[in-house]
């Protein structure tokens, strides 16, 4: 089997663990939600709850389209699956563990970016221009979108003084 079909089947099975704990773990015990919003999209938890479901429907099709159109055989899958545990682990280590844990110290803007570009890293990423843009833009946007446009407090932990936010 090739490392890219290796890799595509263990980033399906990595996404859709993220999104199952994200949207039915992490979202109803850590989002705290009014008890009457006005508009749906205001609400804390519209927009993790819809990235999670966007990821979990990625990660399905990644994992069905790798299973399906390539034809793995029974041996075959076993022994993906047996040998990916490692990489699925370290990936949920790594978002759960790595970046939960810093979220309140470092920020969102500065954990995100850590386990971006370690996640990045696992997953084979070796262009020096994605590892250094992706970790450092995809954060910053995401956290001007719902500290400015949405008026969502995010954590900034040690960057509050240069970025803002709680």
């Amino acid at each position: 089997m090739s490392s890219s079909r290796r890799l595509d089947i263990t980033a399906g099975v990595f996404f859709i663990v993220i999104a199952v704990l994200v949207a039915w773990v992490a979202i109803p015990y850590g989002v705290q939600e009014p008890k009457k919003v006005k508009f749906l999209a205001l609400s804390p938890s519209y927009y993790p709850r819809l990235v999670s479901y966007c990821l979990l429907g990625f990660g399905i099709i990644l994992l069905l389209t790798r299973l399906v159109v390539e034809r793995l055989d029974e041996n075959d899958s076993d022994s993906v699956f047996r040998s990916n545990w490692v990489t699925i682990l370290l990936c949920i280590v790594a978002t759960l563990g790595g970046w939960y844990a810093t979220l309140e110290f470092l920020g969102f803007v500065l954990s995100s970016a850590i386990a971006l570009f370690a996640l990045l890293l696992l997953a084979g990423e070796r262009n020096k221009i994605a590892l250094a843009v992706i970790p450092l833009i995809l954060p910053l946007a995401l956290h001007g979108f719902f500290n400015n446009v949405a008026n969502i407090p995010i954590p900034a932990g040690v960057l509050r003084s240069l970025i803002g936010g709680a």
